[in-house]
């Protein structure tokens, strides 16, 4: 699949969103005010820990920011709920909404198109294909909003904090979505090829479980049990290419996060033992501050790291809706309707049949010569 087609799959997949646009901005909302629960959680804790620590406060004195603590675990639960709930729904509403697009598209075709393939391939496009679009459009478009946000908003609370820490986010933070694509570039040729193994594996199965009785009779269910096992064969290994590309996206991922966040962490123990003296504007660096950036460095790459996750959903969707795509634009040809026939203005129809031959099943013949 060339560059050109993986686009214009891309593009029909989002314009395809437009029809659940309510619960998609839902799910991008609950994700802002999930990252903003964050935040003041992570102060919560770090000004809980450096007056506990530092200042010898007593911790009957911070009741209120315990208090605080669960009241932000609580809401950013809740927030997680609406997510996924907004997130199933918009993905529910489009899945209908394509199915409802093939079923139509394969009544104006007709029948004599239908038996061009298998029950099993039809089955495939409409249940296990549509279904791999789901988490594109439930996770990986709001997503992709998300990881463009939520950053900038942690960006704007750091760098008033410090400057070398934002600025390490800032610079590291474009290396994940950069690597992710390289890495997962050809995930859409392999999901493809996945899928018209499972379609052909899928027709082949049904066809052969319509033809049991014959296939037994000619004595031929061993080798159509071996044909069943290359077939199978073929889609496990296709099959476990996706996973592989998958599981490398992930360690890529996780490679560079842990980095990014290890270099903030060394930067702030070199500073607590005095062997760095830069970035905090000419004011110490307190316990609230080394504590408050490194509990957010992990949240600054996690929005990144899920549309990483989330990427190979695309590819999947990709992947499921070339097929599609191009049995939705299969041309139909004219047919003549005729519903509008006009019959002939007579009392009565009469049927004529020429040298008509009626015979039994065992070929006595009842009427004709």
């Amino acid at each position: 699949m060339d560059k050109k087609t993986q686009r214009d799959l891309s593009q029909w997949l989002k314009s395809q969103s437009k029809l659940a646009k309510r619960w998609l901005t839902i799910s991008v909302l609950a994700g802002v005010a999930s990252a903003i629960a964050l935040i003041i959680q992570a102060g919560l804790i770090a000004h809980t820990l450096h007056s506990l620590i530092i200042e010898h406060r007593d911790k009957y004195e911070l009741i209120p920011y315990f208090i605080g603590l669960g009241v932000t675990v609580v809401i950013r639960s809740a927030l997680a709920w609406v997510r996924e709930i907004t997130g199933y729904r918009s993905g529910e509403e489009i899945r209908k909404y394509i199915r409802g697009l093939i079923l139509d598209k394969m009544r104006r075709l007709g029948p004599a198109h239908i038996k061009g393939k298998s029950a099993g391939a039809w089955g495939t496009m409409l249940i296990e294909q549509v279904e791999e679009m789901q988490d594109f459009f439930a996770k990986y478009l709001p997503q992709m909003t998300l990881s463009a946000i939520v950053p900038l908003i942690i960006l704007v609370v750091v760098f008033p904090q410090n400057w070398v820490a934002g600025m390490i986010f800032l610079l590291t933070a474009p290396l994940i979505p950069f690597f992710m694509a390289l890495v997962g570039k050809k995930a859409a040729e392999a999901n493809r090829k996945n899928f018209k193994a499972l379609q052909r594996l899928s027709g082949h199965f049904y066809d052969r479980l319509q033809a049991m009785t014959t296939i037994r009779l000619f004595n031929r269910a061993k080798a159509e049990k071996e044909h069943m096992h290359v077939a199978s064969e073929v889609f496990r290994e296709r099959t476990m290419g996706v996973l592989r590309i998958a599981f490398l996206s992930s360690a890529v991922l996780e490679f560079f996060t842990s980095i990014s966040i290890a270099l903030t962490a060394v930067y702030f123990g070199f500073t607590f033992i005095g062997e760095l003296n830069f970035g905090h504007y000419g004011t110490t660096v307190t316990l609230f501050t080394g504590l408050f950036i490194l509990i957010l460095a992990p949240e600054f790459y996690q929005p990144l790291r899920d549309l990483g996750t989330f990427y190979h959903a695309k590819q999947q969707a990709i992947g499921a809706a070339e097929s599609i795509v191009d049995f939705l634009n299969t041309p139909e040809s004219e047919q003549k309707d005729s519903s509008n026939t006009a019959l002939p203005e007579t009392d009565s129809l009469s049927i004529q049949a020429t040298e008509l031959i009626v015979s039994t099943p065992d070929g006595t013949k009842l009427v004709g010569l």
